[in-house]
């Protein structure tokens, strides 16, 4: 029980700085502006990012992959017992899976984005026009079942964990199979042996999964994890990668073999735009959109008791960069948290700008 508090504590405190810091963070511009695709100056990106975690002011433990064109150009693995095969809880990069899932089902029919979610969960009493795509865009103020509707459905943007556990149970419905199930199936389809959607405590995990790293939260001082992942989580927050298998989805998903072209521009699409610590942001269907300096971004960060994490694809220059950590800095000081995934983020944007061979 108490980790489950835990983890609602630490969710409610990222939302509300995501949500209301963005005055406190730095633009990544460079005074460049793409105009159009350029070939990135590969060398020197590999060697920004790798000096990037080097002067890191932020403890690192996790891994690394930075790709062009599907191939690697720098893999770093860092921190006891981690390698380039490591599995991570990837926390909320686990919403471009969901996402991509729900929207396969669109594809196939089985899921209509314009339905109210009460045509696939019609035992439930949450607001009767919410829609699968408010769901899917952070935009369908829900709440906990038998309480108000945050806001008119469609009005504003609210990031909701609880949204995306509704994705996962709409999905169960419509295919009678469970979400652990449909991810198993998706991941086997597609080669991803290391992506994967199970239930428990850390220690029952790494029974299934040797190669997951436990994670170590920072408090006072660093303490072992004691995340436990639920039903619930799983399609918000609980899936569980390597950051060569989570490269290889991001690939798959933005070279079109996952989704039809009609899904992808609806989720690379800006639904809502809204305060984030990084400026000029709007979200589509599981990923942050960004489009400042003519440079398309499509991006998501992870935060969990024990786990951080990083995604960034720029479809430009087919640049794709995945980090996973097992570890989860103090949100006492919101900044600091994410020094390095904003650092990176910024310095690598920063010579796909300006940067040409």
């Amino acid at each position: 029980m108490n980790s489950k508090i835990t983890i609602i504590v630490t969710f409610c405190l990222l939302f509300f700085y995501t949500n209301q810091l963005t005055a406190k963070t730095v633009s990544a511009t460079s005074g460049h502006r793409l105009t159009k695709a350029s070939n990135p100056n590969l060398p020197r990106i590999k060697q920004v990012i790798s000096q990037t975690l080097n002067d890191s002011t932020v403890p690192f433990s996790g891994t690394l992959i930075l790709l062009h064109q599907g191939k690697p150009i720098l893999e770093v693995s860092e921190g006891k017992d981690i390698n380039s095969q490591s599995e991570f809880v990837i926390a909320s990069l686990s919403k471009q899976i969901t996402a991509t899932l729900t929207l396969r089902a669109v594809d196939e029919g089985k899921v209509v984005l314009s339905a109210p979610i009460h045509q696939y969960l019609p035992n439930t009493d949450f607001h009767s026009s919410i829609t699968v795509h408010q769901l899917l865009s952070h935009t369908s103020g829900v709440s906990a079942s038998g309480k108000a509707n945050l806001f008119t459905p469609g009005s504003q943007f609210q990031y909701s964990n609880l949204g995306y556990s509704l994705l996962g149970q709409i999905l169960e419905k419509v295919y009678q199979q469970s979400f652990s199930e449909q991810v198993a199936s998706f991941a086997k389809e597609f080669g991803l042996k290391a992506l994967s959607a199970n239930t428990g405590k850390l220690k029952q995990l790494q029974l299934k999964h040797p190669k997951l790293a436990f994670g170590q939260h920072e408090t006072k001082t660093w303490q072992a994890s004691t995340l436990e992942i639920d039903e619930a989580l799983l399609p918000a927050g609980g899936m569980v990668a390597s950051s060569n298998n989570f490269a290889k989805f991001q690939q798959l998903l933005h070279s079109g073999q996952l989704i039809s072209p009609a899904s992808y521009a609806l989720m690379t699409q800006a639904h809502a735009h809204y305060q984030y610590m990084w400026p000029n942001m709007g979200y589509g269907y599981g990923l942050r959109i960004n489009h400042t300096d003519g440079l398309k971004e499509y991006s998501h960060m992870g935060y969990l008791p024990g786990y951080m994490s990083l995604s960034l694809h720029y479809p430009q220059t087919d640049i794709d960069l995945v980090m996973l950590e097992n570890l989860s800095l103090s949100l006492n000081d919101f900044t600091r948290a994410f020094a390095l995934q904003t650092q990176l983020r910024n310095n690598l944007r920063n010579q796909l700008l300006s940067s040409t061979n």
